[in-house]
């Protein structure tokens, strides 16, 4: 398993966004607005690859000079529980400190936020509904 970087509108951008689409839309019944996706060409796009398939992304969001967001984490199903998003969580952290921030921020689903909190994040909000979904905001200073 391999985790890198790619380009917006790559052929493996397309693949992950056919990734996220599956994994965190489809199931709700929504997809993604095309105003949506033009706003993550300043995106920072991370796929985790096996035999050549794309079992994995994330995506982070700069937001200031020290703050970066975490966004649309998925993984294929069948990899699920593998490893793989903790995996593209710590090569996101590793970006993020290798340029400078001091902070990430994510929006987590309800299901998820043991997860994160595994992977040393704090809940620092109420929850709210986003995407039908109940949701909590999470951070983890990348200086501990």
């Amino acid at each position: 398993m391999l985790v890198k970087i790619i380009e917006k509108d790559s052929s493996d951008y397309v693949k992950a966004l056919a990734l996220r689409v599956a994994v965190l839309r489809k199931p709700l019944g929504l997809s993604y607005a095309q105003t949506d996706l033009d706003l993550e060409k300043d995106d920072i796009h991370f796929v985790a690859t096996h035999d050549q398939d794309i079992i994995g992304c994330l995506l982070v969001r700069p937001m200031s000079k020290t703050i970066i967001k975490m966004r649309q984490v998925a993984v294929s199903f069948s990899y699920q529980k593998k490893g793989i998003g903790q995996k593209l969580v710590a090569a996101s952290e590793a970006y993020a400190l290798s340029h400078g921030f001091q902070k990430i921020e994510l929006s987590a689903r309800i299901d998820s936020v043991p997860f994160y909190e595994r992977l040393g994040y704090r809940v620092t909000g109420l929850t709210y509904i986003e995407v039908t979904l109940p949701h909590q905001k999470m951070e983890k200073s990348l200086d501990q």
